[in-house]
C-alpha cells in the first residue's frame, strides 16, 4: 500500500491519427456517475497531447469527437501488475480503422 507521500500519478495522452483536425474531450472519472476532469483539446491531423496529468485516482475514461454523443471506457489496466490499473492511458483515435478508439497502458 502506498503513503500519501507515495501516491500513486496518473497520466493520459491522446492521438488523432485521423487526415482532419477534430475537437476532443476526455473526462475522467472514477466511478459510473460523472467524472472529476474535463480537458478539450484541438488537435490537428495526425498530432497528439502527452503525459496530461490525472487529478484523482480514475477507473472511467469518457471521450466526445467533435459534437458526437459521450462513449464511456475503462481506465486501462496494468500489464506488468495484475489486478491494478495502469499508471498512463494512451488514447488513439483512428476512425479509418474498424475500432476507431482505442485504448491501451502508455
Amino acid at each position: 500500500m502506498l503513503s500519501d507521500e507515495q501516491q500513486q500519478e496518473y497520466a493520459f495522452g491522446i492521438y488523432n491519427g485521423s487526415s482532419d483536425s477534430h475537437t476532443i474531450t476526455v473526462r475522467i472519472g472514477n466511478s459510473l456517475d460523472g467524472h472529476f476532469q474535463e480537458d478539450v483539446f484541438e488537435l490537428d491531423a495526425g498530432t497528439a497531447t502527452e503525459n496530461v496529468p490525472v487529478e484523482d485516482t480514475p477507473s472511467r475514461i469518457y471521450l466526445e469527437i467533435d459534437s458526437s454523443g459521450e462513449l464511456s471506457f475503462p481506465w486501462s489496466a496494468s500489464n506488468s501488475e495484475l489486478g491494478s490499473i495502469a499508471s498512463k492511458a494512451d488514447i488513439w483515435y483512428e476512425p479509418s480503422l474498424q475500432q476507431n478508439i482505442l485504448i491501451q497502458e502508455g
